[in-house]
């Protein structure tokens, strides 16, 4: 779904909806327009998987004291380190006299260093290119995800449809990918969602949601699949709880070593 920004500030309610955090006339105000609006509907598609999974997110750590001094000291060290390299660097014979010459900027640069990697807005943007530089150097070189199950999807018995999904051991969970076939079509303001079951079919974790009924999505989950074994895909619609949706297709993990 491409993002309107336009849209997005004219219905902020989405991400409150997502929430459970709408006054109750605003929350039917917003589900009567959602009947009329696919862009908040895909919005929606989009925010609900994520709302659903703050309760699994874990608890906020404090980094270790001084770490944001000992970025922005390495940083300055850096600069400092480059700027009297320059400096040292054998400048061309002069061909004016000791009057004409004025003032070089060597000891003006390292001032410029100490007054400006000091502003703590600077600062946050220094610990952040740090962060993002670790980051994508472990993202770009790490091994492909391991296999963790695999699964079969088949309908209801009188319903169509049907589904392959592969799920993967990735950082922070499981990443699933759905082959969609054939899937009934959705009506006015609804989506399907993808379902972990635990056992006794009691626990239920979100895998995503989505609005496609052929072809592949990829979601992710904290849901290991060697205990909830059980994937279900799910026809929903605004203001019904996941656990009274209507399933559509249903497979048990083939789990690998």
């Amino acid at each position: 779904m491409v993002y309107d920004a336009r849209h997005a500030l004219e219905h902020p309610e989405v991400a409150g909806w997502a929430l459970g955090s709408l006054d109750p006339d605003d929350v039917a105000a917003f589900e009567q327009h959602l009947q009329t609006c696919e862009q908040c509907r895909g919005e929606v598609a989009e925010f609900t998987p994520v709302a659903r999974s703050l309760a699994l997110a874990a608890p906020a750590v404090e980094p270790p004291v001084g770490l944001d001094r000992k970025v922005v000291a390495a940083v300055q060290h850096a600069a400092l380190a480059e700027s009297a390299a320059v400096s040292a660097v054998p400048e061309a014979p002069a061909t004016t006299s000791q009057a004409d010459v004025k003032p070089g900027p060597t000891l003006k640069a390292h001032r410029w260093w100490h007054l400006h990697w000091t502003n703590p807005l600077l600062s946050a943007l220094a610990a952040a290119a740090v962060t993002a530089a670790a980051f994508l150097g472990a993202t770009l070189f790490q091994s492909a995800p391991a296999l963790a199950a695999t699964f079969t999807l088949r309908p209801p018995p009188g319903q169509v449809g049907s589904a392959t999904a592969v799920a993967r051991s990735v950082t922070g969970g499981y990443q699933i990918k759905i082959d969609l076939k054939h899937l009934a079509k959705l009506g006015p303001g609804q989506f399907y969602e993808c379902v972990y079951v635990g056992q006794g079919g009691r626990e239920l974790v979100s895998g995503g949601t989505f609005l496609t009924s052929n072809g592949i999505v990829t979601m992710q989950s904290a849901a290991n699949p060697s205990e909830f074994r059980i994937i279900q895909i799910r026809r929903e619609q605004p203001g019904v709880d996941v656990q009274h949706a209507p399933v559509v297709l249903t497979g048990v993990a083939d789990t690998h070593s």
